[in-house]
């Protein structure tokens, strides 16, 4: 297979378009009484599907990254702390923050009109990550059920790896096998899409578009040969973003796996599009960042500071969103700068420190 240099530059622009869509879907929803609101939340609920984005954006990035070191299993706990170590702090961090609302509701201190939303019960599947398996319910920071989602997904990589070592075609079985799995157990079981499982199955959900990078990786040679139409890419996430609501849910997850492999193949062929020459892809550190702090915000914003605001401002609720995005935006700024990164590379040679001296002193020969 020929070695392709590949810069990411249409990839990184989706992610941070998919964040910025899965925070209008979710504020959309703090206005919901309003007629803009209600408008923006019966137009947007497509953009649940960007996450599904992410999952294949994942799934290539990880592949091209980590495909040929995994082949021991020191190499793969060396992987799945460095997965951990990238997603975990913040997650904690922001778990952390619900689980002080909860306490400050279980005293009395403060009232909710959602209290489901915060059951001390869910914790353990929170801190293992393992609440997109099968949680009763969407709890403390939501968002958050994608990551678990994710990490299932890395903890099967080394496996998939084992699986496409013979032949790297095994990857479409990989793919199919679980779009099929999903699709009758959803039939058969009488449950939503498989499409908008969440809590109950949001790990299962993955799975495809996870295993869909995987593929575009392995065949990334035959991909970009391909030959380029222009301003599909920009054509096709324009209308997605505009008019997705008025497809079936299937038909919209396709065009979003469509938007997906046409950025991989533009980014392997080293394409220069419309799309980006938007110049998105200075932006897309943060998307981690703003994905999982915008809930967060919002408590503070849309629920805390506008019950006391609200009331008093001209434009009432609605005039608070532009400031929730600003903080959002600040937000994310420095808990990537001052708090992630730090926290990561913490981590990371924590590791490595206390396994690279284990395996020194093991290589070591006893003196007899």
């Amino acid at each position: 297979m020929q070695d392709i240099d590949t810069s990411t530059r249409h990839l990184d622009g989706l992610r941070i378009v998919a964040a910025s869509a899965v925070v209008v879907l979710h504020y959309s929803d703090y206005i919901k009484e309003l007629p803009i609101g209600r408008f923006m939340v019966d137009h947007t609920w497509h953009f649940n599907l960007f996450v599904d984005l992410f999952f294949v954006i994942s799934g290539f990035v990880i592949a091209s990254q980590y495909l040929a070191k995994v082949d021991s299993p020191a190499a793969v706990g060396r992987f799945l702390w460095r997965r951990l170590a990238r997603i975990y702090p913040l997650h904690l961090a922001t778990l952390a923050f619900y689980i002080v609302i909860a306490l400050a509701l279980h005293a009395g201190i403060a009232k909710t009109d959602n209290p489901a939303r915060y059951p001390f019960s869910d914790l353990p599947a929170q801190f293992l990550l393992l609440h997109a398996i099968d949680g009763d319910r969407l709890t403390f920071n939501f968002p958050s059920w994608s990551l678990s989602a994710e990490f299932f997904c890395y903890v099967l990589f080394p496996l998939m790896v084992l699986a496409i070592a013979r032949s790297r075609t095994v990857i479409v079985a990989l793919v199919v096998l679980p779009l099929l799995a999903n699709s009758i157990y959803a039939v058969a079981m009488g449950t939503e899409p498989w499409p908008d499982w969440i809590n109950k199955g949001g790990a299962f959900r993955a799975l495809p578009a996870f295993n869909l990078g995987i593929a575009c990786w392995l065949f990334r040679d035959r991909i970009a040969r391909l030959p380029a139409i222009p301003g599909l890419l920009t054509t096709a996430l324009v209308l997605f973003l505009i008019f997705g609501a008025q497809l079936p849910i299937m038909a919209a997850l396709a065009v979003i796996y469509l938007i997906a492999a046409l950025a991989i193949h533009h980014d392997l062929s080293g394409q220069t599009t419309l799309f980006s020459r938007l110049g998105l892809e200075r932006w897309s550190s943060l998307t981690y960042s703003s994905y999982m702090l915008h809930i967060p915000v919002a408590t503070v914003v849309l629920t805390l500071a506008a019950r006391f605001l609200a009331p008093v401002i001209p434009g009432g609720k609605l005039a608070l969103v532009p400031l929730a995005i600003a903080v959002l935006a600040a937000a994310s700024i420095l808990s990537l700068r001052y708090f992630e990164t730090p926290m990561r590379r913490a981590l990371n040679e924590a590791y490595d420190r206390h396994f690279s001296t284990r395996i020194a002193a093991a290589t070591v020969p006893r003196q007899t």
